[in-house]
Order: C-alpha cells, then structure tokens, then sequence
C-alpha cells in the first residue's frame, strides 16, 4: 500500500487547491493627480486581495509619487474646444492614447473607467470586452437637461461606451437620471459610489497652511469682499461671466475678483489672461481683476482662506472639485444650474446660490448679496457642514468595492474573490 503524505499533490485523490490569486483590476484614469491617486491607494488599502493598478492616459507632474501600482504615462493631452449653437460645450482631448487601454484591457480581469474618457475608454472597453474582461463605469454627470442638448454623436458614442460596461457607477445624483432616461441603463446594474472630490487629501492641506488674515493681506487687504474663482480658464467655466458681472456691481463697491489656474491657449474661445484682462479693461472693471495663473495646491488652499466667497458660474460641469475645496474652507459658494453637483454641494440659499448659466444680471445679484458679512459666515458654515457630509472616502471605497466585487462574481468560480464590506478606515 502506497503512503501518502500531506504534502503530497496527489493525496486524497486530488491535487491541492493552490493560493487563489489577486484579482487584477486596472482603472483608466485621465492623469494621476495627487486626488485621484488618493482614491485608488484608498481602494487598494481597504481590499489588499485585489490587485490594484492605474493605467493614467496623460502624465501628470504627481504620477511619480503615486503609492498604487500604475503604468508610467508619457503623453500631455492635447484639448480641442467644440461650441455649437444649441448644444452644451464640448472640451475633447485629440489624443485617445491608444496603447494605454488596450495595456489596461489586456492586464486586467476588471476594468474600471474612471470617468468616461472619449475614444481611450471607448477602445479600452471595446479591447476589455473581445477579451472577456469585466468593464466597470463611474460616471459624473451634468443634469438631465444639459446631457440630453449635447450633440447627437457624442450621445451615440458615450450610450455605445455604456453597453459595453455590465455595471455603472454613479457619482452625483445627476447621473441616476442621465444613466437610466437618456442612456437606458438598468436600474439593478448601477451602483452609488458619491464622489469624494479629494476631500480627505485637500483637509489635510488647508490644516497646514497660512491664516486667513496673513493670506489675505498679500492678495488685497483694500477690498471689503475678495470673490475667487480656481479651475483652468475655459471658456465654458463662465471666467467672463464673472468679469461681466463684476461691470454691473456699484461703483463704490470695494471688491476684487482674483482667478487662479492656467490658461487654456489652444481653445479658440481665446482662453487666456491676456483675452480676459482686456475683456476687463473694455467693461471698466481692469482694476477689479487680477489674475495668477497656475498656482501648487498649498497655495490655492491660502488663497481659499483669503478669499470671501468661490465663483464657479459653469455653462457645464459634472462635480467639479473647486466647490469641495471651497465649502471645506468654508466659503460660500455660487455656480449654476448646470453645474452637477447643484442642489448637493451647492444648495441655493443655504451655502450659496445656484444660478442660470450665462445670466450676469442673476450672477451680480448673488454677488452683491455676498457682501453681507453675516450672511458669507452663515453660508460658509453650511458649506463646510454639506461637504464633510457629503464627500466621504468611506463611502466612494465602498461603492467601488462593491462594484469591482459584482464585476468579479461576472468572472469564472476559480477568479472570483470576496471582499470585506467594511471599509477599513485609516
């Protein structure tokens, strides 16, 4: 009779069940800025028996100090601004970088499309789905009435991107209406995951910086009310909105508008300091306006402290995280209703006001009545209170856990891998 030992491959008849191997989930992401790697390093902490990886298309001046695995990005995205009459503005990147998603579709069993990147995610679902994988969307969205004005092709392409996912995430209460009216998605395959917004890195930024009185009198200690506005100088981010509103406030207003963040040359709505600041002087505001360029995030947090109020009067945006900065510095905020994350993380009347896109009479009003002290605090204080309450990492971890875990149980029985429901809190 033959002895078998324990160690043995075949005792007990059958070889022995091996160390299951990590699930391989890639995540296509647009750059590897310091907010979104915070967010997959969180992903990857809460579940170490994924294998997390980033697959970035465009290289960002933070990738190298990404804690996640991830595929170094080399190319700088190339924008190329669409604005026709009767539908939303466009922001295109001309470079999909093919490689990158098909390195992600072809190293991944799950892909996750962090955002709905253009004709990269469009070819990194198709390459993900030839080759069985499991494809996953997160999606941020502008209200339903906004998505529904975007050009007939764009709406074809992105409803052809979302049948080729099998679940989708929704980050803003926006996108339940624009995934399942304008897109058809069914209701059982979407999964909340509310956008965090880089809020937990961003708080501990603001803790380190200069008081607000110290940052205030470098930027303009002569003005009653400093109104900010931070984000790349798009033509559809209503940078001249706020300059034609600032013509109609009274002349004996003591006030500044400071724009912060870099400018957008290659659009040809002629996105630049110098197209603003004589777009300024021919509305009599040039001394109301000042503008400095791309600042590092400790900066911006100091100049959130300085400022009174945080102007983002969007013609379109899906959860832009200018307002989780500025409602953790507590300001009060004003964008419009074609902002997203309107009626979230700005609610009108209570931390702010929500006005109609391209309306300067309406955008002048709000401001003016910003110029109430008690009313800013008040306001920012709500700000501060939606925010903690509403961009929690906890909460996004938890709806890419279970997405990537209903994503996994898509797989065959010997790739399948539980995941923990609680999220493990640092």
């Amino acid at each position: 009779m033959t002895n078998l030992n324990a160690d043995s491959a075949f005792a007990g008849g059958k070889p022995p069940a091996g160390p299951k191997l990590p699930l391989k989930v890639g995540f296509l992401v647009y750059d590897l800025q310091r907010n979104t790697e915070d967010a997959l390093f969180e992903v990857a902490r809460a579940a170490p028996q994924f294998a997390i990886k980033a697959f970035p298309l465009y290289e960002h001046n933070d990738q190298d100090l990404a804690r996640v695995a991830y595929r170094p990005a080399t190319a700088r995205g190339r924008h190329l601004g669409v604005h026709l009459k009767g539908s939303t503005q466009e922001q295109l990147v001309s470079n999909p970088e093919w490689a990158v998603g098909l390195a992600c579709a072809r190293e991944s069993e799950v892909v996750v499309l962090k955002g709905l990147l253009g004709l990269g995610a469009i070819w990194c679902a198709f390459c993900a789905r030839i080759l069985g994988r499991v494809v996953i969307s997160a999606n941020q969205t502008v209200p339903v009435k906004l998505e529904r004005k975007r050009r007939w092709w764009i709406r074809l392409l992105k409803r052809l991107l979302l049948r080729m996912c099998q679940f989708h995430m929704y980050q803003n209460p926006a996108a339940i209406e624009v995934l399942t009216e304008v897109y058809g998605c069914a209701p059982e395959r979407l999964i909340s995951a509310p956008y965090e917004g880089g809020a937990a890195l961003f708080k501990r930024i603001l803790g380190e910086v200069r008081t607000d009185a110290d940052a205030r009198h470098d930027l303009g200690p002569d003005s009653d009310v400093i109104f900010l506005y931070a984000g790349t100088l798009h033509s559809f981010k209503g940078v001249a909105d706020i300059i034609r509103a600032a013509a109609l406030l009274p002349r004996e207003a003591s006030f500044l508008c400071v724009f912060v963040g870099p400018e957008e040359p290659a659009s040809r709505e002629g996105a630049t300091i110098e197209h603003f600041t004589e777009l300024a002087r021919s509305n009599g505001v040039e001394q109301r306006v000042r503008f400095l360029g791309p600042v590092a995030p400790e900066k911006l947090a100091e100049l959130y402290r300085a400022a009174d109020a945080v102007l983002l009067p969007t013609h379109k945006d899906c959860f832009p995280k200018v307002l989780v900065e500025a409602g953790l510095a507590g300001k009060p905020l004003v964008t419009t209703n074609a902002c997203g994350s309107a009626g979230i993380i700005v609610q009108d009347g209570v931390n702010g006001f929500v006005t109609e896109p391209g309306d300067v009479v309406q955008l002048a009003q709000a401001m003016m009545k910003l110029f109430d002290p008690e009313l800013r605090a008040r306001m920012g204080s709500h700000s501060r209170e939606i925010v903690n309450r509403n961009c929690r990492m906890d909460l996004e971890v938890q709806g890419y856990l279970e997405a990537i875990e209903r994503g996994a149980a898509r797989l065959r029985p010997r790739e399948r891998t539980g995941v923990s429901r609680e999220f493990r809190a640092p």
